[in-house]
């Protein structure tokens, strides 16, 4: 099988999150990465993200971005406008141990960590982050740049508005609706 290329935009824990999780996949052949400035790892540090329209110029045409939400969720919605608008696909990343059903929707860009489940008819906007081992249930929809955290749980028809971050641990009961760029603190429970 032929992988095609793809560049990580970002490289701080996250990205090294989902480059493990693209190396599981066996889809994508990790390029390098792009930063404010280079880290010590595995993959070629490219340059910052000045050095994005080259890269898509010399052939790579996916990208990831590897920046995690904690505070950042501006900075995740900026980059996602650069690389759309230089043409780059953000596909979806889906860690092989996680379990998605076949009837759950995922948005461009999205990553799905080791262990997390998404069920039946959820909705998960694009370059959201469902992180490892949290449990998206039944019929939620869960906003565009939102991140449902570590081991965070949302209970069946949860709406989670965008850019929301829903911490490590946290539950939201069934049928609740969290508002948009609301912040759950880990460990919490809304009923």
């Amino acid at each position: 099988m032929i992988m095609e290329d793809i560049v990580l935009v970002g490289f701080g824990g996250h990205a090294k999150s989902v480059a493990d999780c693209l190396e599981r996949e066996e889809k994508y052949h990790i390029v390098g990465y792009t930063d404010m400035q280079a880290a010590t790892s595995q993959y070629a540090y490219l340059g910052t993200d000045d050095k994005l329209q080259a890269i898509f110029d010399r052939g790579v045409k996916n990208a990831v971005i590897g920046i995690g939400y904690m505070g950042r969720g501006a900075i995740r919605q900026q980059l996602y406008s650069k690389l759309k608008e230089i043409g780059f696909e953000l596909p979806v990343i889906v860690d092989p141990s996680a379990i998605v059903s076949a009837t759950a929707l995922i948005g461009e860009g999205t990553f799905v960590g080791k262990g997390a489940i998404v069920n039946a008819e959820a909705k998960i906007g694009k370059m959201t982050i469902i992180n490892t081992k949290a449990l998206v249930e039944h019929e939620c929809v869960v906003g565009d740049f939102a991140h449902v955290a570590v081991g965070a749980v949302l209970c069946g028809q949860v709406e989670i508005g965008e850019g929301a971050f829903i911490g490590a641990n946290a539950t939201v009961i069934q049928c609740r609706k969290v508002e948009p760029n609301t912040v759950i603190p880990a460990g919490a429970t809304i009923r």
